[in-house]
């Protein structure tokens, strides 16, 4: 794909944040069935700027995704990654309980805030340490609008540090041998992406 309609794609996405960020807040009924295909057209923004980087890229981006969904499905199940929660059905078509766009953008997630973090470090275990908690941090921002958008629901209402430390675990690891390709990504791409989901949900939070 030509790198002008790649840029293309990327304006788009950014106008999508920012019309989805006031519309959320004006007229969340209408704008709340968009969010999966918002987190596709996101992911999509996001590999093919990476395609540069070659097929492994995208393997390790979609192994990391498989990993996360079977993640999900063992503690959707059993409570003991994340704890006790059930997700809605604000994220989209579900398989065994779980959406399936939630491990998409988890990878995305984990992928861009490696390549983001190694712009300013050069330690792998800095940079998994640092992306782990900068993705956790991201979840805690989401889950505070999560049960209002329907994406999920703890059993008691609220999570617990069980599932922080789950997620701390949960990066580290999944990006763990991924970590020689996945630094080779587009670093301007990956920290507008975790830029937009930042904003986007703390508007949520702020006016919803």
């Amino acid at each position: 794909m030509k790198e002008t309609y790649k840029s293309y794609f990327l304006y788009f996405l950014i106008l999508v944040y920012i019309s989805g960020s006031i519309g959320f807040v004006v007229f969340p009924n209408f704008f709340s069935p968009f969010t999966p295909f918002t987190l596709l057209l996101t992911c999509f923004v996001f590999l093919i700027h990476n395609t540069t980087v070659g097929k492994k890229f995208v393997i390790s981006f979609l192994v990391i995704a498989f990993l996360g969904f079977i993640i999900e499905i063992i503690g959707v199940r059993t409570g003991l990654i994340f704890g006790n929660y059930t997700y809605g059905n604000g994220l989209g078509y579900k398989l065994f309980n779980v959406p399936i766009v939630i491990s998409i953008n988890w990878a995305m997630l984990i992928c861009a805030g490696i390549i983001t973090v190694s712009r300013f470090f050069e330690s792998k275990i800095t940079v998994l340490v640092l992306t782990a908690l900068l993705v956790t941090l991201i979840d805690l921002l989401i889950e505070q609008v999560a049960p209002k958008l329907d994406f999920w629901q703890f059993k008691n209402g609220f999570p617990t540090i069980h599932n922080y430390l789950g997620w701390v675990g949960v990066v580290f690891f999944t990006a763990y041998f991924f970590y020689p390709t996945i630094i080779k990504g587009n670093r301007t791409v990956s920290l507008i992406i975790l830029i937009l989901q930042i904003i986007f949900f703390t508007t949520l939070y702020l006016f919803i």
